[in-house]
């Protein structure tokens, strides 16, 4: 059994123990993308893999247990999407002008990070090339508050 095998294989049996359902199929069901961060300090996934700095907290809406796990697992093993959460991330955290992509805007509406206006504001302004020199304020305003939101502070606010 190849390393990836093995990871797959230890990731059902952890979520699975963590589920009201005793099968995979069933089980995956259940959980919901709660959080989405990135840390600092290197940590190991629910399957083993170490290290993992994208880091997705995973809420069972049955049993409200929570696991954290890395976002590859996330979006390869249990289809959830919390890889273009990261993509509009990393864009942003390059530079804090670009646009944040649809993904991470709706997620961060979702979270309460951000308000329905500045939803509406970052997917209407998205495309936009040239920005004034308001909305371009704005923007980075947005971006930045939905970056501190997305470090590890979560981790350390959970304890």
């Amino acid at each position: 059994m190849n390393d990836e095998q093995s990871n797959r294989f230890r990731l059902i049996k952890e979520i699975i123990m963590r589920s009201v359902a005793k099968t995979w199929d069933e089980a995956k069901l259940e959980w919901d993308l709660k959080h989405v961060y990135r840390e600092d300090e290197p940590l190991t996934c629910l399957c083993g893999h170490s290290p993992i700095i994208e880091i997705c907290v995973l809420s069972n809406r049955h049993n409200y247990k929570s696991a954290i796990v890395g976002n590859v697992c996330v979006m390869k093993f249990l289809g959830l999407e919390s890889d273009l959460i990261f993509a509009g991330l990393r864009r942003v955290a390059k530079d804090s002008s670009k646009a944040l992509n649809e993904a991470t805007t709706i997620y961060a509406n979702e979270q309460g990070w951000i308000t329905d206006w500045e939803k509406n504001f970052s997917l209407d302004t998205k495309q936009k090339r040239k920005l004034s020199e308001k909305q371009g304020q704005k923007r980075v305003e947005i971006n930045l508050r939905v970056l501190a939101k997305t470090t590890n502070t979560y981790r350390r606010s959970a304890s």
